[in-house]
């Protein structure tokens, strides 16, 4: 019996055990398949260079302002051979390969100059009714799924992904220790941008790299039905230094819901 590629990523992540899958897949193949897993992973970063990732985006960028509005010359979009099985890990690292610039260090955002290829998220994640937001750390030739109230370093690379739920617009901030602000989406407004409705997680267009603010990262995902702002947001968040006061959201406008995700330092 083939053991689904979701779970299979979820024991990998640590987010299920895979001694409850034993009795219905067995021990043995899903240690072979989660062996399988990593190696691919591991083949996919090898064969994908950052350097080779970077000129096919920019390849794709450029072929895209040329083309007509019909359709995009399709050797010059991204993709990868159809045979692969591509897990969320990989495609998560390849994404921050490529947006986040060799030796950009003590920067909140490595930005990317137009939209890039979407990655494949978590779809369970997507079961949810209510708003969700995710983060990964790269670590190596891994990403990691973290959990709130995880611990976390300057130098960080930091993939944020979403899910709508039901709600339809929505802004993403954080908030460090020293009482910085920094918005996350949309990229260049408070006003909050439409929210994709997926099948899986929507990740952000690029990654973040932490500084070195002390004590917290609190990444703060708002939500609403209906449009809203928060350009207001410097004069209503009154104490930005106090992690209680931030995860409380007693600061938001009404009628929006918020989430929080907390890292600590």
């Amino acid at each position: 019996m083939a053991i689904p590629t979701r779970i299979l990523e979820e024991i990998k992540n640590s987010e299920l055990d895979a001694a409850n899958f034993y009795s219905i897949y067995g021990k043995e193949n899903i240690e072979a398949a989660l062996n399988d897993l990593k190696k691919s992973d591991e083949e996919i970063l090898n064969t994908y260079s950052v350097q080779a990732m970077k000129a096919a985006v920019a390849g794709k960028l450029e072929a895209k302002g040329k083309a007509t509005s019909a359709s995009v010359s399709k050797s010059n979009i991204l993709k990868f051979p159809a045979t692969r099985i591509i897990s969320y890990a990989a495609a998560a690292v390849l994404l921050a390969a490529i947006l986040i610039p060799a030796g950009l260090k003590n920067s909140k955002l490595a930005s990317a100059s137009a939209p890039a290829e979407r990655v494949k998220g978590n779809a369970l994640s997507a079961s949810s009714k209510e708003p969700q937001i995710k983060l990964y750390r790269k670590k190596g030739l891994e990403i990691q799924s973290l959990k709130d109230g995880d611990f976390a370093r300057s130098g960080d690379v930091i993939q944020i992904t979403y899910n709508a739920g039901q709600d339809e617009y929505g802004v993403i901030f954080s908030v460090d220790g020293n009482g910085s602000i920094t918005r996350h989406f949309p990229e260049d407004s408070w006003q909050a941008a439409k929210l994709e409705h997926r099948s899986d997680e929507t990740p952000l267009d690029f990654s973040y790299e932490l500084d070195n603010a002390p004590d917290f990262e609190c990444f703060v995902m708002v939500t609403s039905k209906k449009q809203f702002t928060l350009e207001d947001i410097e004069s209503k968040l009154t104490n930005k230094s106090d992690i209680d006061y931030i995860t409380k959201l007693s600061y938001l406008p009404k009628k929006t819901e918020g989430i929080t995700f907390t890292l600590e330092k």
